[in-house]
């Protein structure tokens, strides 16, 4: 019983390839298992120019992911998009998993920063 993504598919200036909305899947329903509530997706496919440029959008109830790239190989595009998309999705689970650990938040670590610039006054003077 994993995450399930609903996935909308356009294509511009670009015939509808079942291959590669395939392949978009399987990538997606592998980085799917980091989101940590179900989504639906928005990928865009288009070509320009000879480059093909495909944008990935995801929303959850946590957050809205984008990821964009561009490439002269629209399976290449798709592996970008993917990598940055999972990137995304390790840094918001890190986040919502550790919000409560005192240590990680911004309180924290500037509690630990302050001890390592605090000097004490009066073992300087009686070392001088």
């Amino acid at each position: 019983m994993g995450v399930k993504m609903k996935n909308n598919y356009t294509f511009k200036h670009l015939d509808h390839s079942d291959s590669l909305v395939n392949y978009t899947d399987d990538k997606l329903s592998e980085i799917g298992k980091f989101l940590l509530k179900d989504g639906h997706s928005q990928i865009f496919y288009s070509k320009f120019k000879g480059d093909f440029t495909v944008e990935i959008s995801v929303n959850t109830k946590e957050r809205y992911f984008k990821a964009v790239a561009t490439c002269d190989d629209p399976y290449v595009a798709v592996d970008f998009c993917i990598d940055k998309l999972e990137k995304q999705f390790l840094k918001t689970r890190k986040q919502l998993q550790n919000h409560k650990l005192h240590e990680l938040s911004k309180e924290g670590k500037l509690e630990q920063t302050n001890d390592q610039f605090e000097w004490n006054y009066r073992n300087y003077r009686k070392a001088a």
